[in-house]
């Protein structure tokens, strides 16, 4: 089991890592490779490839999650050899796949998200694999065993619209305010990991813990008590955001970014907050799959996740690289300062796990 201590390290300390690392640095680093990674990844000349399959078949998700679609073509051009059709399965669904094909696979690699990986690899669905660059993810992200590796990495956030909302809330403590009167909303938590992570992220903001969701269940029936909820939708809370239907919502930075940078709105109307008292991380996983029909093109994908290239596009997408990468100038002048991370934290995901199912029963019983 990974401990609450070390699975992440805070983002801010993350990047004074990359601050330090500076660009030649980094040049220098993404040279490194682990010791059982694979010498020849990048290299489609080498002997090696002769022995790779012409497909490599991946879990998911679809070419509109993280810059997933320039990730496939970046592959394939580096790659010509390997066809990697478009992922068709969120989290769940590739969990799933994993479970009904354990047998005999038809997948090469899983993308999950951090629980569903977990289980993955405690099902023993996942094999061993250190990818090249792997030693340049921080302690605490990847699997002890190397049966899983974080390619990127989202945190709570939230998200305002200044133009429906006067003042700007800081965390979670300040809603609990009537001028927040029917603005909040974020995912549904039994439905939905990400609501599912909120509400955690609320209960352990107001005191709560993994093993104690009752002061996250009191501040729910507050601020419903108050009128302060808007919604909590299953599915379609950003398009609710970005159509003026919900003032605020809760969930994950990279989605914010993506209203304020991505839509029709004005940037300068939506406001990006990362909650004062605690903003959990949530990591996104790659694994290669036990007994894989086609392992060597596999090593290659999983590979391509934690290279330069691949890193960079998915900090392109808003979220955030697990390597300390250096970032594009757009994209860093975009993001919020250093110091507005410093609540991003990690918890126990393997406890949370274990208590998932309990809470969620605990939200629609309890819950007004």
């Amino acid at each position: 089991m990974v401990s609450d201590s070390n699975l992440w390290t805070s983002t801010a300390t993350r990047r004074k890592v990359l601050t330090a690392v500076g660009g030649s640095s980094i040049a220098g680093l993404a040279g490194c490779s682990s010791a059982q990674g694979n010498a020849d990844a990048d290299d489609d000349s080498s002997d090696g490839e002769q022995d790779v399959a012409d497909q490599v078949i991946i879990t998911g998700p679809l070419d509109g999650w993280a810059n997933y679609g320039q990730l496939r073509e970046s592959f394939m051009e580096k790659h010509p050899g390997i066809e990697w059709p478009e992922g068709t399965k969120n989290s769940g669904q590739s969990l799933n796949a994993l479970r009904n094909e354990a047998n005999n696979p038809n997948h090469d690699v899983a993308h999950l998200g951090i629980t569903d990986g977990l289980k993955a690899a405690d099902e023993e669905l996942l094999q061993p694999y250190e990818p090249t660059n792997l030693d340049e993810v921080p302690d605490g992200l990847v699997d002890a065993d190397n049966r899983w590796t974080t390619a990127y990495f989202g945190t709570i956030a939230m998200a305002v619209n200044t133009e429906l909302v006067d003042s700007v809330p800081s965390g979670f403590e300040d809603l609990l305010d009537e001028t927040y009167n029917d603005t909040i909303s974020f995912y549904d938590p039994t439905s939905a990991f990400n609501g599912f992570v909120a509400f955690t992220n609320m209960n352990l903001a107001m005191g709560g813990s993994l093993d104690n969701y009752d002061p996250g269940i009191e501040y729910l029936n507050e601020l419903n008590e108050m009128g302060n909820i808007a919604g909590v939708p299953a599915q379609g809370l950003q398009t609710s955001f970005l159509q003026g239907q919900f003032p605020i919502y809760i969930a994950y930075d990279f989605n914010m970014y993506q209203a304020k940078y991505q839509s029709d709105m004005d940037p300068d109307q939506v406001e990006i907050v990362i909650p004062s008292e605690l903003s959990i991380q949530v990591p996104y996983v790659v694994g290669l799959v036990d007994d894989a029909p086609r392992p060597e093109a596999g090593k290659r994908l999983v590979d391509h996740h934690l290279s330069d290239e691949g890193q960079r596009l998915f900090a392109e997408a808003y979220v955030n690289p697990s390597r300390p990468i250096e970032y594009p100038d757009t994209i860093a002048e975009r993001r919020l300062p250093e110091e507005a991370y410093s609540s991003s934290d990690s918890i126990d995901y393997q406890k949370l796990v274990e208590v998932q199912n309990a809470a969620r029963e605990r939200y629609v019983n309890e819950v007004a």
